[in-house]
């Protein structure tokens, strides 16, 4: 491997081996190393797996709404079918999904693509219960649709154990797996793991998906950076093809910052000494890096550049990342890059721009 670093090399990547050998210690998920793509990052794998298997005149491809945006706008961008549907909490979200394919049947059209993030949701911080994990499978195998799953923060989790990835439960091939590395290791890696063990039938011949989607890839970025693989590649060997041990103190230092967010909320929106946060409330992310703050005035743009500006804090008003209405009196908290200081007066300094709003209506 040393001697071709600096050469183009395979398009599905050189540490196929060594990544196989990780999704099965660390994912319980079991793929031959030629049915893994390493992508330019989540982003790259997402644009493969629509480029390949979509048609833009029948398809469909739906996601959770709100959701990550970078799906949502390279489907728009590239003019492919994209609708929406309620992130998966409970089994009414399920039969929501069932209603829409159903729906888009009787007009005609397949929905061929299913995108979820399972593990503490970007943007709403939701995990999808083991519960319905299998319900949404057993959806994919009776309507024969492919499940993307996107797992970029399943390793930050605080409060339960490590949920089993959809993915390691999927018995009919019906799962693309995504691993990103980006909040895993460091974004500047830009790697993801593409698994695709899927097969397809091409001029009556069965070829293995992964090898259609290596031809995609071929013409979009030709490969990945060999150097950012093989960094990768010795981080697996050095610690036995596991990244549990690495992540554990990640993992810890996470906690404490979301629990200190927790904490901040509750002292500076203090409903029994501040009357103007009656009717301000948030989640309880079980992991992941964000939390949900709902407030009883309409978020706007030029809300996030007043409080840049007067307060110094940044926040995400959770209507971006919807597709058509909704999350207008809420926005989003991420924690993941600041230090408990930061988080503490950050927050003060929020609940001072929110108190301004509140009290100025």
């Amino acid at each position: 491997m040393l001697e071709n670093l600096g050469q183009y090399n395979r398009t599905k990547g050189i540490i196929n081996e060594e990544v196989a050998k990780y999704l099965s210690v660390d994912e319980a998920i079991k793929a031959n190393p030629e049915d893994i793509l390493i992508t330019v990052g989540a982003q790259e794998a997402i644009a493969i797996g629509i480029t390949t298997l979509c048609n833009r005149e029948n398809d469909v491809i739906l996601v959770e709404d709100p959701a990550y945006i970078g799906v949502t706008h390279f489907a728009k961008i590239n003019d492919y079918a994209i609708d929406t549907i309620p992130v998966i909490s409970d089994e009414s979200s399920i039969q929501a999904i069932e209603e829409k394919i159903l729906d888009y049947q009787e007009k005609g059209k397949k929905v061929k693509i299913v995108y979820v993030i399972p593990d503490f949701q970007n943007p709403t911080g939701n995990s999808m219960s083991l519960t319905n994990r299998h319900r949404l499978l057993e959806l994919a195998r009776v309507y024969d649709f492919v499940l993307f799953e996107d797992n970029a923060y399943g390793d930050f989790y605080y409060e339960n154990a490590k949920m089993p990835t959809l993915k390691s439960l999927d018995q009919n091939n019906s799962v693309i797996y995504l691993r990103s590395l980006s909040k895993t290791i460091y974004p500047s890696l830009r790697l993801c793991l593409m698994v695709v063990t899927q097969k397809v039938k091409v001029n009556e011949k069965s070829i293995a998906l992964s090898d259609l989607m290596a031809k995609t890839k071929g013409y979009v970025t030709v490969n990945t950076p060999s150097i950012m693989q093989a960094m990768f590649g010795g981080l697996l060997l050095k610690n036995a093809f596991s990244l549990e041990t690495l992540n554990t103190e990640k993992r810890a230092g996470m906690k404490e910052k979301r629990n200190q967010l927790l904490e901040s909320l509750s002292h500076f929106f203090n409903k029994e000494t501040h009357f103007w946060a009656e009717n301000i409330s948030w989640n309880l992310p079980a992991g992941g890096f964000f939390l949900i703050l709902k407030v009883p005035f309409r978020v706007t743009k030029q809300d996030v550049i007043a409080c840049a500006e007067t307060n110094k804090v940044i926040f995400t008003p959770m209507s971006f990342f919807y597709m058509n209405q909704g999350g207008e009196n809420e926005l989003r908290l991420a924690f993941s890059n600041v230090t408990r200081e930061e988080i503490k007066n950050g927050i003060e300094r929020l609940s001072e721009f929110i108190k301004s709003k509140v009290t100025n209506q």
